[in-house]
């Protein structure tokens, strides 16, 4: 490894000391809280690259139109479920799906009403369900 490699890598290394550790090759205990320091700038600095990098070449991911067929696949990520709990819910007739030419297709429209029909009622909802019903009932037994 060479000393123009590291020092471009790390940017704020100290080159005399540096030198002085690949000559040695040799880190003595005096000169160990130097060289931690070093390899934690060097690795904070190769680890903000790779994040950098990572953040820079991130593809787009693909959403489906509102009338589009939907994947096994986007359905798992929509879902956040696995492959095999998708096709338990497919072999079970629990979610809408179509099934041509061995593969499993969704349409996204009937899949967003799937996952409404499920919908949980919030507390307040309840609340004005509640005193509608004891309202009705109070009319009728009068």
């Amino acid at each position: 490894m060479s000393v123009n490699f590291l020092t471009d890598i790390s940017g704020s290394l100290h080159r005399k000391s540096l030198i002085t550790m690949i000559k040695n090759d040799v880190i003595t205990f005096d000169s160990l809280p130097e060289a931690v320091g070093q390899l934690l700038q060097e690795v904070s600095y190769i680890k903000n690259h790779l994040l950098n990098q990572a953040a820079n070449t991130i593809e787009p991911i693909h959403c489906p139109a509102e009338n589009d067929f939907l994947t096994v696949d986007d359905v798992c990520r929509k879902l956040q479920i696995s492959k095999g709990g998708l096709y338990n819910l497919t072999c079970s007739r629990q979610i809408p799906c179509f099934k041509r030419g061995g593969r499993l297709y969704f349409d996204a429209q009937e899949l967003n009403e799937w996952i409404r029909s499920d919908r949980r009622k919030t507390l307040k909802e309840l609340q004005e369900e509640t005193s509608l019903s004891i309202r009705n009932n109070n009319n009728f037994s009068k």
